[in-house]
């Protein structure tokens, strides 16, 4: 096998007909998501630290940033979506983009992480604006593609239910891969291999580079995390066609035809209000970093909030397919969302009124919030693709692409809604130029209390990983009191589109 087959994934299996969907393929589909979930926790996670701390980009010029590629997105998915959607391969519709795309989006996410703390300020602006934009339009190639396969590989309602599930919870998984990168990050920056200059704190060769360490280590990872991704291809099939064979709907007419899926737009409402329930880990790392550690190795504390967090998510995960067949989707998800509130408030109380000297408290607290949010993490997804029989069921126009399109935006609007109220806040209390100044001063072997030396920045940090999340969990339950795609209306609807593809089939016979 040459090394372009080989780039390509050409392998003899990618070509075989493998049958019903069955649990080796489900296998195969979760470690590519595994994979591709790896990557977008690490840029979800690390790239603004890496922005303001390592590389020290002002935060309000992330901010500008910001806006331009949310601008992109909001073109790039819907256009991204319709080009699946008019694909037609021996591969499928959504198949063939995950044989080509992953290797080029693990190369521009290496390049997301490029050394370039030594740039003048508008060329490391230019360059973080081009690489970032890039890497957005070919990460909306992969996302798309690989969530739409979800509403393709069976057509049960069920089956899909219980793969979308495991799906995010393997994909859960890449946590571990993101509580892990700053140990790793601090390996690889004490290897002094002469390509760096000491920029830090003594490692224990005495050498220390950060911007060495997270080059490293985003290197390896996303080869492992590409290889991954890359397994879907050769080992997942389509299976789910349109009833009727329809004319392909143009960039405009899939607007119109989204507009008027009222049960989706609610779900994406939903999404999109509940954004920033994520800060809880995006912040988490600065508060970690600064408040937990006063600058140090913070490991250790990402590891008690962030693994009690996560932890309380992958239990509410497991579950949620039996729980939903008991009492419904849309009834868990709302009261998950008001639950979560609870927990978040106790956190903020807690810290506030004790100070930060014991933490496993708030450990709890944030078990709980973990496990009322991994509702969220599934049901959203399961009920785009119902909406997506529903609209099948209403036009006779199966638009995969479109609508997980909006899935992928929506994701893609919440990290920049994370990042933007992350980088607003620590801007009004002044951030980059005092981190600066503390990096210094870490560096030259002071010792600070950030707590006592910046309660302002303590504050917006507490802020930003408890109440801003609670109230967006309030909101993200608001659009959904009425959403009308319930189990019943859900398993009429699939029962009938089964009738119309085998009628279609004996037409076509």
């Amino acid at each position: 096998m040459n090394i372009k087959k080989l780039l390509m994934w050409s392998v003899p299996r990618a070509e075989k007909d493998i049958g019903e969907y069955s649990k080796r393929e489900r296998n195969y589909f979760i470690t590519g998501m595994l994979g591709q979930n790896i990557i977008y926790g690490l840029v979800g996670s690390y790239l603004s630290v890496f922005y303001t701390d390592v590389i020290h980009v002002h935060t309000i010029a992330l901010i500008f940033i910001t806006v331009i590629t949310r601008v992109w997105d909001a073109i790039n998915d819907i256009l991204m979506g319709t080009i699946v959607d008019r694909t037609h391969s021996r591969w499928g519709k959504c198949r063939p983009y995950l044989k080509y795309a992953p290797i080029a989006m693990g190369i521009l996410t290496i390049l997301l992480f490029m050394p370039i703390a030594n740039f003048p300020t508008a060329l490391k602006i230019i360059y973080v604006v081009i690489s970032w934009l890039i890497w957005e339009t070919l990460y909306t190639l992969c996302d798309i593609p690989l969530w739409g396969m979800t509403s393709l590989i069976t057509p049960e309602e069920e089956k899909r239910a219980k793969l979308i599930s495991a799906a995010r919870i393997v994909g859960s998984f890449s946590a571990v891969v993101v509580l892990a990168f700053e140990p790793i990050v601090n390996v690889f920056a004490q290897l002094e291999v002469g390509w760096f200059t000491h920029s830090g704190k003594p490692g224990f060769t005495g050498f220390y580079s950060a911007q060495q360490g997270y080059l490293f280590a985003i290197v390896i990872i996303v080869i492992v995390s590409t290889f991954l991704f890359k397994l879907v291809f050769p080992n997942v099939r389509e299976r789910v066609t349109q009833a009727a064979e329809k004319k392909d709907t143009g960039f405009k007419e899939n607007i119109k035809i989204m507009a008027a899926n009222k049960p989706f737009l609610r779900v994406l409402a939903s999404l999109v209000l509940g954004a920033a329930k994520g800060m809880v880990l995006s912040a988490g790392l600065y508060f970690c970093k600064w408040v937990l550690s006063d600058g140090g190795d913070f490991f250790i504390w990402l590891l008690i909030l962030g693994g009690a967090f996560m932890g309380g998510t992958l239990i509410s995960m497991s579950t949620c397919t039996a729980i939903a067949k008991k009492f419904g989707k849309k009834r868990v998800l709302i009261w998950s969302c008001y639950l979560t509130v609870i927990p978040y408030i106790a956190a903020f109380l807690f810290f506030f009124i004790n100070g930060y000297a014991v933490v496993w408290p708030a450990a709890i607290f944030m078990a709980f919030a973990g496990f009322f949010t991994g509702f969220s993490n599934v049901y959203p997804t399961t009920m785009i693709a119902d909406t997506i029989d529903y609209m099948e069921h209403k036009t006779g126009k199966r638009l995969d692409g479109v609508f997980f399109s909006g899935l992928n935006f929506s994701a893609k609007l919440s990290a920049a809604i994370l990042m933007g109220i992350n980088f607003l806040v620590l801007s009004i209390v002044n951030y980059t130029p005092k981190i600066e100044n503390l990096s210094k001063m870490i560096e030259s072997g002071q010792t600070i209390n950030f707590t006592q030396d910046y309660p302002d920045i303590t504050l917006a940090l507490l802020i930003l990983i408890t109440l801003i999340p609670a109230l967006s969990c309030m909101l993200q339950a608001l659009p959904l009191h009425r959403y009308t795609l319930t189990e019943n209306v859900l398993e009429k609807i699939i029962d009938d589109l089964n009738v119309r593809r085998e009628e279609a089939k004996e037409r076509d016979k």
